[in-house]
């Protein structure tokens, strides 16, 4: 059995104009950029990567600061260094992930 063909929409511009807006409304208000477009995909029967393209070619896609891009490398890396002594210190020696690696 086939799946079902996808049967795309034609949005005007002015409703993409409106879809634009409001994904970008969602991410300033700190939605993720995949889960604004998902949203407002959903709500206009069309795929997420459409939302995504419009958000994108309209230039005005929110980007973090490189303060927040900072502390989350710096969170990131706290978070890598205490999974790799916790694996080192509780991993079993014969799972392949001890002290040896």
């Amino acid at each position: 059995m086939t799946p079902a063909r996808r049967r795309y929409r034609v949005v005007d511009d002015r409703t993409k104009a409106d879809a634009v807006a409001t994904a970008i409304k969602c991410i300033e208000a700190g939605d993720s950029f995949t889960a604004s477009c998902a949203a407002v995909a959903a709500q206009l029967d069309v795929s997420e990567t459409a939302v995504r393209s419009w958000v994108n070619a309209s230039g005005r896609r929110p980007q973090p600061s490189w303060t927040v891009v900072s502390r989350l490398r710096a969170d990131l890396a706290a978070a890598t260094e205490l999974n790799r002594r916790l694996v080192n210190r509780y991993a079993p020696a014969d799972c392949g992930m001890g002290a040896a690696q």
